[in-house]
């Protein structure tokens, strides 16, 4: 396993793993982007997902027959905060961008019934498969953060017979990929965080997800139904009553084994850099120890980033304040995973 240190360096007051990955539940920058194109994805006789268009104001000819792909995490969707600010790094550096929808995720929830869950690699292949044929890209870079980095590592891995790694005869071609403290064993995730401190944000989750499940009965029947004996106690249980037999898995057991993407890791073959966090309180770096990569992946190690958080101070002119030198809160994640795609 190839394991590299990643220079992340945090103001002192900021070099925590709570205090990251709750702060940065307050940064919410709205970066204005090119106007969208909505695609919609169909999804068998499960209705249709969502994925977000946005074409660069000037093209990169470099990357002309290029596009990337952006993936979120549990309780996201494609206007999640760390999904428009890399959208926008990425758009002014001349790159056409997707930003998907995962089934049964933000609007995307009222047109399927489907949950959104980490086992999904499927339906995101039928994403990269619909887009290669409607529009033409057969070349794409990939990122995905969270529960979307674990789901990209499991499709990477499973379908790799089926992607070219640059040029080649497949129909689909994966340039670069990029996956940002994936909970690459679903079970022992879900085992963390119904312990001690780390129950705080299970419960967050948990919130989310009541409030999404409401609006889905509200929609869905087959969701109505299933409210009627969920549990909200655990994540763990709220995947075995709700999340598993409405994703058409037997139990949360069976749903947790068929999305974690662990012990699939050295089937990867394309170009993959993995990000994780020593102090993420909700994706523990020892959920790596044992993993075996294969010789196309890179892990690398941050300190003090938390779950996705990453937030530090750096000097960043705008326009009310040139020559002034002020430092600004700024995500150190969403232009590195920007960098790492464009190798």
């Amino acid at each position: 396993m190839l394991i590299q240190p990643e220079q992340f360096r945090p103001p002192w007051y900021l070099r925590n793993g709570h205090i990251q990955t709750i702060l940065t539940g307050f940064y919410k920058p709205k970066p204005p982007l090119p106007p969208t194109i909505e695609h919609q994805i169909l999804l068998g006789n499960q209705g249709y997902s969502l994925v977000y268009e946005n074409r660069p104001l000037r093209p990169d000819p470099a990357h002309a027959d290029e596009a990337v792909l952006l993936l979120h995490g549990l309780g996201s969707s494609h206007a999640g905060t760390y999904m428009t600010t890399t959208a926008q790094r990425l758009l002014s550096r001349g790159l056409r961008v997707f930003r998907a929808d995962l089934p049964g995720a933000g609007p995307s929830g009222r047109f399927t019934p489907l949950p959104p869950h980490g086992a999904c690699f499927e339906e995101v292949w039928q994403m990269l498969m619909h887009l290669r044929k409607s529009l033409g890209i057969r070349r794409w870079r990939i990122s995905g953060v969270s529960l979307g980095g674990n789901i990209l590592l499991k499709l990477l891995a499973a379908k790799h017979g089926q992607i070219d790694t640059g040029e080649g005869d497949r129909e689909l071609s994966i340039l670069q990929a990029v996956s940002v403290a994936p909970p690459i064993r679903l079970s022992d995730c879900s085992t963390h965080m119904e312990k001690g401190l780390y129950r705080h944000y299970a419960n967050y989750f948990m919130r989310s997800l009541r409030k999404q499940a409401a609006s889905r009965a509200a929609i869905w029947p087959q969701w109505a139904k299933q409210l009627q004996t969920a549990s909200f106690e655990t994540i763990r249980k709220f995947d075995e009553t709700v999340t598993a037999p409405l994703a058409g898995f037997r139990d949360a057991e069976e749903y947790y084994i068929a999305g974690s993407s662990a012990v699939w890791l050295d089937q990867i073959q394309v170009p993959t850099t993995i990000l994780i966090d020593k102090h993420d309180p909700i994706v523990p770096a020892w959920m790596f120890d044992n993993a075996i990569l294969s010789d196309s992946t890179v892990l690398r190690t941050s300190e003090y980033g938390g779950h996705v958080g990453y937030m530090h101070r750096e000097r960043q002119e705008t326009c009310s304040d040139v020559g002034t030198g002020k430092k600004r809160l700024h995500r150190w994640a969403d232009p590195w995973i920007a960098n790492e795609l464009l190798k």
